[in-house]
């Protein structure tokens, strides 16, 4: 079964053609700055990259017939035509309570819809993205593979908020999680690797990037997250504000005279590690500034990794204890200085940082005599986005 696996954020577009039955990726591509006149593409077959060039890509609807006749153009020899790929899964964000991995029916799709304003980025290209393979491939199954799916059996309690119960049961606010994709990997990953009991670990990921959250894996299953109803929460993004009192919004729009549109624009766009530092909201351009001298970048920094540490300290109360802590995301396999701040906080619990093993961004970088293990592990979404379509289809 060849199934390819669309992964698209708000910018870009990236995919992979999977041989399921000999776990081989066929192709895989990635456009950058989608919606601009100097996109970036590049495309491999096999591994070996066969085009990169910089061409209009003005919408994701473009990027997606891009990539299609790279997948079909007789040059390559991919795919004789489109008919040859068996099933579709994207990494989709929010559906309510069509959340999980499921076949892309209209009733899925329209809570895709109704769901907009949770995710606001993403939703809207991936149903344009959606719509238009359903056009190509009509007879072609697709399957949404939700962020939230992998925290869907975390106790209720760990979801509800303290808000009136009729907007929980009526209106579905909860916290949902994301970056499912990226903790279902990396979990498991960590259970294989350290031979731990597939029944009985305590695991800690933290997905640190550009948008960055951390899970709590106990036993099998996600039983918290930082990131709640939308992904603005939890920690800092790089331009999303994360955690944050909601009575900050009715006086910041008084004091400024400002409306709630304008309110969240600037919480989800000029906030966050951006917003803080006065840089960016890249963390490399952010060190860059705190070596020089920069407060603000300093300030930055030292709020995100405390964040980290927060969350750490809270799940390894609710877990009664750690046998893991996993980083992923280009923040966590390239800042061996933030590991190095995040992990000497554990040292109380046994945990031992091999200095070296840090530095050169090993897979397991705590000493062999550490209570508790830490590891560096590359997340790869798209196929667990393949696994679980392939189990969709076979269901």
């Amino acid at each position: 079964m060849q199934i390819m696996v669309c992964n698209i954020g708000s910018t870009s577009l990236k995919f992979q053609l999977i041989e399921m039955d000999s776990q081989k990726v066929l192709a895989k591509g990635h456009t950058d700055r989608v919606g601009s006149e100097n996109a970036a593409v590049t495309y491999w077959k096999e591994g070996e990259e066969l085009l990169q060039e910089h061409t209009r890509i003005p919408s994701h609807r473009e990027a997606v017939e891009h990539a299609l006749d790279f997948l079909v153009d007789a040059e390559f020899s991919i795919l004789p035509d489109l008919k040859a790929i068996d099933a579709v899964g994207f990494k989709t964000i929010q559906a309510g309570d069509k959340n999980g991995s499921v076949l892309l029916t209209q009733d899925v799709l329209n809570a895709m819809e109704d769901y907009k304003a949770l995710a606001p980025a993403h939703n809207p290209p991936y149903l344009t993205a959606i719509y238009m393979f359903r056009e190509l491939l009509p007879n072609t199954p697709l399957v949404g593979v939700f962020e939230p799916g992998f925290h869907v059996d975390a106790p209720e309690y760990a979801k509800v908020y303290g808000t009136p119960y009729e907007w929980y049961e009526t209106y579905g606010v909860k916290k949902y999680g994301y970056h499912g994709a990226s903790h279902r990997f990396v979990t498991w990953e960590t259970v294989r690797i350290l031979g731990l009991n597939e029944d009985d670990h305590k695991i800690i990921t933290c997905h640190l990037g550009g948008s960055s959250s951390l899970c709590a894996f106990k036993n099998g299953r996600s039983i918290d997250t930082s990131m709640g109803f939308t992904p603005q929460s939890g920690l800092l993004q790089s331009t999303r504000i994360g955690d944050m009192d909601p009575y900050v919004l009715p006086y910041i729009m008084e004091r400024k005279g400002i409306d709630l549109d304008t309110a969240l624009k600037e919480c989800s766009q000029n906030a966050g590690l951006a917003g803080l530092s006065g840089t960016s909201g890249d963390m490399r351009d952010i060190r860059k500034a705190e070596k020089a001298g920069d407060k603000r970048a300093k300030l930055a920094r030292d709020k995100f990794i405390y964040d980290i540490k927060r969350y750490i300290g809270e799940y390894i109360v609710l877990m009664e204890g750690v046998d893991a802590i996993t980083f992923t995301g280009g923040i966590g396999q390239q800042d061996a200085d933030l590991r190095q701040r995040v992990l000497s906080s554990l040292h109380f619990l046994g945990l031992e940082i091999n200095q070296q093993k840090n530095k050169e961004h090993a897979q397991i970088i705590s000493s062999n005599t550490s209570n508790v293990r830490a590891l560096i592990l590359d997340t790869n979404e798209e196929w667990v986005v393949a696994q679980e379509t392939f189990k969709v289809i076979n269901n």
